[in-house]
C-alpha cells in the first residue's frame, strides 16, 4: 500500500499530542455517503443516483424502508470494513476520540464497539428520533465534562429500528439541539465522507472559526465542494487538511490512523515534514500564489475587475447592518465571493432553492450616505433583484411572550419618528403619523409556509417599529409601546428598506431576531445575545429560501 499522506501523518501526531497533554479530542462526523456508497445504492435501487435512491425509498412504507436498507447495507459488513471500524472503536476506547456523530444508519460501528468489549458505562449511544432533542442536548452538555464515548446517530439506527421520516433527504436540528451542536462542531473536527446530505451540519460550521477541519474522502472534492470552500475560508490552503485516495476510504483511514498512533516512532513523519528547505517552501508558496491568482475563482475576488460588474445579478438581495449580522449570513456561505460596485461591496452567496442570492451591508439607521434607504436603493438599481430581505437583530417588546433569539417577521413596518405632538389644556399628547406599510404578500406567504417546517426558535409575525434611535431605555420603550400596543419589536433600518423597495416596486420583507428588550440592560451578555439572534434570523431566512417557493413563482412569472 502507498505511504500515508502527510495530512494523515500530521493528524495522527496531533491526536497523540492531545492525548498525552490531556486535552479534549477532535470531534468526528461520519457522513451518510460513507455508508450509503454507490455500490450500496445500486444494490438497493439498481442505480447509483441519489435522486433515484430517494425516489425509490419514498415509494416504501417505514418498515419496508428499514428492510431494504438493512439488506443493502449488509454488503458493507465484510471483514475489511468491520476491521476498520474496530480500529475506530479501539481508538475511542483508548481516549483518542470521545464524540462521534454518525449520519449512516448501519450497525458497523455498534458491532465494532461490541466486539471490543467496551465497558457499557463508557459508551453512550444516542439515536435522534428515539431520544428527544431536548434530552440529546442535555446529554451533550453533560458529556463535555465527562469521560465517556458519545455515539450520536443523526438519521436513526437499524439496530434501534428507528429511521427519521425525512431520510435521506433533509436533516434538520431544532433549537435546543442545534445550539449545543454548533458549539461542538466548531471545535477541531474530522469529517469522514462527503457531507452532501448533511446540509444542516454544514450550516452550523462557521467560516470565521480558526479550528481545524480534516476532510477524509475517497476522491478529491470538486472546487465547489462546500466543505472544501469552508476549509479554505478558515485556512486559505485546504491541502494540509485533505486525506484522499485509498486512505480516504473510511475503513482504511481508521486502520491507518490506529497504526500510526500505535507506532513506536511517531516522530519520523514530523522530521520529514519540517526539514524541507526554507527556499523550497517559499518557492512552493509563490508557485501556489501564482496559480491561484490566475484561476477563474481567484480572479473573480480581486479588486478592480470592473468589466465583470455589469453581469452581477441576483433574484434576492439580503441586507445586513452590523458586523455580527453580516458574519451570521457569510458563515452559511463559505464560498461567498466579493464584488465592488461603486461605493458598495456585494457578496455573491450562490443559489438556494433555485434562487440566486447576493448580500450587502448597510450602515446603521435609514438616513445618511450609507444608511438603509440609499443602500437598498443602490442595490436595486445595480443588481435588479426581485426581492430584498433585511436580516438581522432587533429589540423585543413582549418579554412575557417572547425570548431572546425569537425571530420577528415584519407583517407591517411603522416609522415612529413621524409624530404629532400636541399640547391641550396643559396636557401634551403624542400620536404617530406614519403609515403602516405592509410587506410583500408573496414573501409573507412564503415565510409563513416556511415557519410550519421550521424547528428552531419561535417565529412571530406582526407590526415592527422603525426609527433612527438606538433605544436602551425602558421608559422611552414603554412610551413607544403605548403608542402602538400591537407592535412586536423595533429596529432602525426597516423604514428605509420599505421606502426604497416600494419606490422601485420590488418585493420586500424584514426578518430580525430579538437580541435585547431596549430596557437599559442591552450590555448584559450583549455579544452572545446578538450572535444568537443574528444566527437565528439568518438560518430561518435560508430555511425559507431552501423551500423553493420563490423560484417557482418567479419562473412562472418569467414564462
Amino acid at each position: 500500500m502507498e505511504r500515508p499522506p502527510l495530512a494523515l501523518a500530521r493528524l495522527a501526531r496531533l491526536l497523540g499530542l492531545r492525548k498525552r497533554q490531556g486535552q479534549r479530542s477532535y470531534r468526528m462526523v461520519i457522513t451518510l455517503a460513507a455508508s450509503l456508497t454507490a455500490e450500496v445504492r445500486r444494490a438497493i435501487c439498481q442505480s447509483e443516483s441519489w435522486s433515484d435512491f430517494r425516489a425509490y425509498l419514498q415509494q416504501l412504507g417505514p418498515r419496508d424502508r428499514l428492510g431494504v436498507l438493512a439488506q443493502g447495507l449488509a454488503l458493507r459488513e465484510n471483514s475489511p470494513n468491520l476491521d476498520g471500524y474496530r480500529s475506530l472503536a479501539r481508538l475511542c476506547q483508548q481516549g483518542y476520540f470521545d464524540t462521534v456523530l454518525v449520519s449512516g444508519i448501519d450497525v458497523l460501528l455498534e458491532r465494532a464497539f461490541s466486539s471490543q468489549d467496551v465497558n457499557p458505562e463508557r459508551l453512550c449511544q444516542l439515536v435522534l428520533g428515539r431520544e428527544s432533542e431536548v434530552y440529546l442536548k442535555e446529554k451533550l452538555k453533560e458529556h463535555t465534562h465527562g469521560h465517556e464515548v458519545l455515539l450520536l446517530k443523526l438519521f436513526g439506527s437499524l439496530e434501534a429500528g428507528v429511521l427519521l421520516p425525512s431520510f435521506p433527504d433533509l436533516l434538520e436540528f431544532s433549537y435546543p439541539l442545534r445550539e449545543i451542536l454548533e458549539w461542538e462542531l466548531n471545535e477541531d473536527l474530522i469529517v469522514v465522507g462527503s457531507p452532501t446530505q448533511e446540509e444542516a451540519v454544514l450550516r452550523l460550521l462557521s467560516a470565521t472559526s480558526r479550528s481545524s477541519i480534516y476532510y477524509v474522502v475517497p476522491e478529491a472534492p470538486a472546487e465547489d465542494d462546500r466543505l472544501l470552500r469552508l476549509i479554505e475560508a478558515r485556512h486559505r490552503d485546504s491541502a494540509p487538511f485533505l486525506i484522499c485516495g485509498i486512505y480516504g476510504q473510511p475503513a482504511t483511514f481508521f486502520a491507518a490512523l490506529e497504526a500510526l498512533l500505535s507506532s513506536r516512532q511517531p516522530l519520523e513523519v514530523q522530521v520529514t515534514e519540517v526539514q524541507m528547505p526554507r527556499s523550497s517552501l517559499l518557492a512552493t508558496a509563490e508557485s501556489a500564489g501564482e496559480s491561484n491568482a490566475s484561476s477563474p475563482s481567484a480572479a473573480l475576488s480581486l479588486e478592480g475587475r470592473a468589466s465583470l460588474q455589469p453581469r452581477l445579478r441576483a433574484d434576492v438581495l439580503l441586507v445586513t447592518v452590523t458586523e455580527v449580522e453580516a458574519q451570521a449570513v457569510l458563515a452559511l456561505f463559505p464560498q461567498a465571493e466579493r464584488y465592488y460596485v461603486d461605493q458598495k461591496t456585494y457578496y455573491r452567496l450562490g443559489e438556494v432553492g433555485g434562487t440566486s442570492l447576493l448580500m450587502v451591508q448597510s450602515e446603521m439607521g435609514q438616513g445618511g450616505a450609507g444608511g438603509s434607504l440609499l443602500t437598498v436603493s443602490e442595490g436595486i438599481r445595480h443588481l435588479g433583484p426581485r426581492a430584498v430581505i433585511m436580516v438581522g437583530i432587533a429589540f423585543g417588546l413582549k418579554p412575557g411572550e417572547q425570548r431572546i433569539g425569537d425571530i420577528l417577521v415584519a407583517r407591517q413596518i411603522l416609522a415612529y419618528e413621524l409624530q404629532a405632538v400636541v399640547a391641550r389644556e396643559g396636557q401634551r399628547s403624542v400620536r404617530l403619523r406614519g403609515d403602516r406599510v405592509t410587506a410583500s404578500p408573496l414573501l409573507l406567504d412564503r415565510f409563513r409556509s416556511g415557519k410550519k417546517s421550521w424547528k428552531g426558535q419561535s417565529v412571530h409575525f406582526g407590526l415592527m417599529l422603525s426609527g433612527e434611535k438606538l433605544i436602551n431605555d425602558r421608559e422611552y420603550r414603554d412610551q413607544l409601546q403605548a403608542l402602538e400596543p400591537e407592535a412586536i419589536g423595533g429596529e432602525m433600518e426597516g423604514a428605509g428598506l420599505c421606502a426604497a423597495a416600494q419606490h422601485y416596486k420590488v418585493d420586500w420583507i424584514l426578518v430580525k431576531a430579538i437580541a435585547d428588550w431596549a430596557d437599559g440592560f442591552k450590555q448584559e451578555r450583549e455579544e452572545q445575545r446578538q450572535r444568537k439572534a443574528a444566527n437565528n434570523a439568518a438560518r430561518f431566512t435560508l430555511h425559507v429560501l431552501a423551500q423553493g417557493g420563490l423560484a417557482t413563482d418567479w419562473s412562472a412569472a418569467r414564462g
